[in-house]
């Protein structure tokens, strides 16, 4: 609170936030990458290399555990840390950013499964992201439009969907994993395989 205020009180206050994410990975876990990242570096960690389409998979779990506010003329001050509140949502969100170089891939929401440990959910429903609306009251998104549970993709179009699940999926959680194996395919391409989630620390600067 203390850190809040000197922000808002003096004229250049920027700050160090961190915490838990996830980032997805195809066969042998990768090595860690380093916590400080850009929002650019961020995006790029979702990417996967597949036959046949460009996937980049993006599990919305990332929390925030630290935050510290620094002045320019002001030693660094201790922000604020934050837990996962008890009230936290029981559902999970996975964005997937399809590109296909080739005809035929269908994506079938309902056929995904998100496993965390021993638990497994198979997916609830398929959505567009709700558009920037402007910044109005009571809400600068539009509602999610969902999509068909059988929606085909056209080759070299770039298509960023959302997949809910009834999973709790926290970034701390050792062993999580998404079976796209038969909700996403196409005629005479492979089997696209188990993506594991490794957990990582993340942090950027803002101000």
């Amino acid at each position: 609170m203390l850190a809040a205020v000197i922000c808002i009180t003096l004229p250049s206050c920027a700050g160090y936030r961190g915490g838990w994410e996830s980032i997805p990975y195809i066969g042998t876990p990768p090595p860690a990458p380093s916590v400080s990242r850009t929002s650019y570096e961020a995006g790029k960690r979702g990417e996967l290399a597949l036959p046949g389409l460009t996937l980049s998979v993006y599990l919305h779990n990332q929390s925030i555990d630290s935050d510290t506010q620094v002045h320019a003329y002001v030693i660094p001050v201790p922000g604020y840390s934050i837990d996962t509140p008890s009230g936290a949502p029981k559902k999970a969100r996975v964005s997937l950013h399809i590109t296909p170089r080739g005809e035929g891939f269908v994506l079938q929401p309902l056929l995904a499964t998100l496993s965390v440990g021993n638990q497994s959910a198979s997916g609830l429903g398929g959505y567009y992201p709700g558009e920037f609306i402007g910044f109005k009251a009571p809400k600068m998104y539009a509602e999610p439009k969902r999509i068909p549970d059988e929606f085909p993709l056209s080759s070299g179009k770039r298509y960023i969907l959302h997949l809910e699940f009834p999973l709790a999926a926290p970034p701390e959680a050792p062993d999580i994993s998404l079976d796209l194996s038969k909700a996403l395919q196409a005629p005479g391409q492979p089997t696209i395989p188990v993506i594991r989630f490794l957990p990582v620390r993340w942090g950027n600067w803002y101000g």
